[in-house]
């Protein structure tokens, strides 16, 4: 395969593993290259004086990208990905590749002899066509199927994410917000630079892209607390879920400390000499 035909696989299939792993490994411009690099990497044997498809097209040379880990492990599993991506598009060639070379000389092949195809043939750049659109359209899915996963990791999970949003006739960016709170359908919130609970519908969103995902405790916990304790930073790291008042539940309340301490008037409360007053909370941690 040409060069660029190996780097169009790669872009492909680390796209697809990004969807099924939830992960985002194109975070930064140090993965491109990566990817980029790792894709023609098995074919630098001709730098080496090596023989061709020799030992750089086997699964032992496969760990030179293992290497990566010192740097990030997301960088050692695009560019693992990347470099088998190499010997998957050789291996839908004539020519093969000898996976266990030297010790095992069969030679393997990904398609039958009439599907196989030759470097530089009509049949390549076809194969890179069909590459190149379904990386866009892989990518137009992905940012659709990463909204619907943060509903369904919510449940569990604390997904780290990028998010844009169009909100009153403006669009807002957000980088590495931690998305902690959903309904389950239609509406998301992460925690904002000064504590409180920001809401946005589904609706609103524009691209979601998710980077991380971490397994929590939601079960909730019940607590009494006062009212003025609500502003403490421990508090902004607590979703509220409901508070009590003279016995009473309520059934419409989401958000940290910080927004309950605002939601009951809290300074209103101190003025008075009330802020000492106690009430029951029912929240999960979100650090």
């Amino acid at each position: 395969m040409k060069w660029i035909t190996h780097i169009a696989l790669a872009f492909f299939v680390v796209k697809i593993t990004e969807i099924a792993l939830m992960i985002d490994l194109f975070d930064d411009y140090l993965a491109y290259a990566v990817v980029s690099l790792f894709a023609v990497l098995p074919d630098f044997d001709f730098l080496l004086g090596i023989k061709h498809r020799g030992i750089t097209h086997t699964i032992w040379f496969s760990a030179v990208a293992l290497f990566l880990a010192l740097i990030d492990w997301k960088l050692a599993l695009a560019g693992w990905i990347a470099l088998m991506s190499h010997l998957i598009g050789d291996m839908m060639t004539h020519s093969g590749v000898k996976l266990f070379y030297p010790y095992r000389e069969t030679v393997f092949y990904l398609t039958p002899p009439n599907w196989r195809i030759r470097t530089g043939s009509g049949a390549e750049f076809m194969i890179l066509g069909v590459l190149l659109i379904g990386s866009i359209l892989v990518g137009s899915v992905s940012a659709q199927t990463d909204v619907e996963k943060v509903f369904s990791l919510s449940r569990d999970h604390i997904v780290e994410a990028r998010l844009s949003t169009f909100e009153n006739g403006a669009v807002h960016h957000y980088s590495n917000i931690e998305i902690v709170w959903t309904d389950g359908k239609s509406k998301l919130g992460f925690i904002d630079r000064e504590g409180s609970l920001k809401v946005v519908k589904k609706d609103e969103i524009l691209d979601l892209k998710i980077l991380d995902k971490r397994k929590v405790d939601k079960t909730a916990i019940k607590d009494l607390v006062k009212v003025k304790d609500l502003r403490r930073s421990i508090w902004r790291h607590r979703i509220i879920t409901r508070y009590e008042d003279d016995g009473v539940w309520s059934k419409d309340f989401v958000g940290t400390g910080l927004d309950l301490y605002h939601y009951l008037d809290g300074d209103d409360l101190k003025e008075r000499g009330l802020d000492d007053y106690m009430i029951g909370v029912e929240y999960y941690e979100v650090r």
